[in-house]
């Protein structure tokens, strides 16, 4: 049922009354989300009212000013964004941020060289979700179409072995048949067992046929959680139409 408050879940990630401000602006007014293990949690709001500064500062992208964040047990307050990813937290930006002048494959092996042979035993799993990877092992990151790095930026992800992938709008400006591959990756993923997915998503229909559960911010607050099911026209129509 769609409430405006929560029952804390046994969770993979907490955030707890999390505060965050950039240059005197107050950006995240007291934010708590949790995200179970194995589910996948839509992150939602209009343009600007904090989605991506909450996923940087989970990362340790962004300091906070007040509140906690807790992840598979261990509070990261204190850890730097390499050392929360070498913990298992995998972010894919908005916009991609792949190396353009490595190819595929070099952009890959960055990957590789954190994960090692974890890594390595995911490398097929990346092919098979996304064949085009393989297919242009030799080209460079930046000739490839948004889409395709889009993939590639994900799969780069995938590679360090995460417990929890974030990924900041993955289908902004991309090909709708390459959509529908991504949606497939996020389900497949799920099925395995051992990933979470925060997921910040424009796209609502994809958000909702992709998502378990959904938080809705606006101007730096959560206004509504529930089930993604109960993203009805009128729960748009209210939170999220412009």
């Amino acid at each position: 049922m769609i409430s405006e408050s929560e029952t804390t879940p046994t969770s993979l990630l907490s955030v707890e009354g999390l505060k965050a401000s950039y240059d005197e602006s107050i950006i995240l007014r007291g934010i708590d989300m949790h995200v179970p293990p194995n589910s996948v949690v839509a992150l939602l709001g209009r343009n600007g009212v904090g989605k991506t500064s909450l996923l940087r500062s989970i990362m340790g992208l962004m300091p906070k000013t007040e509140g906690s964040i807790t992840f598979d047990g261990q509070s990261v307050e204190q850890l730097r964004t390499d050392q929360r990813a070498r913990m298992g937290m995998g972010y894919v930006p908005q916009g991609r941020d792949i190396f353009p002048n490595l190819t595929v494959q070099e952009n890959l092996e960055v990957s590789l060289s954190i994960s090692g042979k974890a890594g390595k035993e995911r490398l097929e799993e990346v092919y098979e979700l996304f064949p085009v990877i393989k297919d242009m092992l030799g080209r460079k990151g930046g000739v490839l179409s948004g889409g395709q790095q889009q993939q590639l930026a994900i799969g780069r992800a995938i590679l360090t072995n995460p417990k929890l992938l974030i990924l900041d709008e993955p289908t902004e400006g991309i090909q709708p048949s390459i959509i529908d591959q991504i949606e497939d990756a996020i389900h497949l993923l799920k099925k395995q067992g051992n990933l979470s997915i925060i997921l910040v998503e424009q796209y609502l229909d994809f958000a909702k046929a992709a998502s378990d559960t959904f938080y809705i911010l606006d101007r730096g607050s959560v206004v509504l959680t529930g089930e993604s099911d109960e993203l009805t026209s009128e729960v748009i129509g209210k939170h999220l139409t412009v």
